[in-house]
């Protein structure tokens, strides 16, 4: 369905529970939140889910999801400044990968539309510099001014 509709996992399910099948089903599509996670797994008997399009920009999903289905319970929130340094080694990683024009250019989307910054009164222009920026050094000057005027809040 690419990125219209919902995910439809029926047919995923279906798959699973056919007796002939003896190779591991991973399911993907629409899996947003820890909760949706053990939905999934739950109500389809999948033997792995895939995270995609949620974890742009907020790459501690993982974290979030590995708590939930460990414990049943959601993880207390993260600092602010924790998930910002997440995002800076997100950055860091993805020149390291491949280099500094391409690197940038493959993570900055993903860090202006994080839901982080949801909530942060006049952030237009800040998402639309994240977006041009070219550098590492650009990045960071952003993140720093963000935290400069950002009171601790829950992603």
């Amino acid at each position: 369905q690419m990125y219209t509709g919902e995910a439809d996992w029926t047919l995923i399910g279906e798959v699973k529970n056919n007796p002939r099948m003896h190779i591991p089903i991973i399911g993907n599509g629409d899996v947003t939140t820890p909760q949706r996670c053990k939905e999934c797994f739950d109500r389809y008997g999948v033997d792995a889910v895939m995270i995609g399009r949620a974890s742009f920009g907020r790459p501690w999903i993982f974290k979030e999801v590995k708590h939930y289905l460990e414990t049943g319970e959601e993880l207390p929130p993260l600092s602010f400044e924790w998930c910002m340094d997440v995002l800076r080694q997100e950055v860091t990683d993805s020149v390291n990968l491949l280099d500094e024009r391409r690197g940038i250019l493959h993570v900055r989307r993903h860090l202006a539309a994080s839901p982080l910054f949801k909530g942060i009164p006049n952030f237009r222009n800040t998402r639309i510099a994240m977006l041009r920026a070219e550098t590492k050094e650009e990045l960071f000057r952003i993140f720093d001014e963000i935290c400069a005027g950002q009171l601790p809040i829950h992603p």
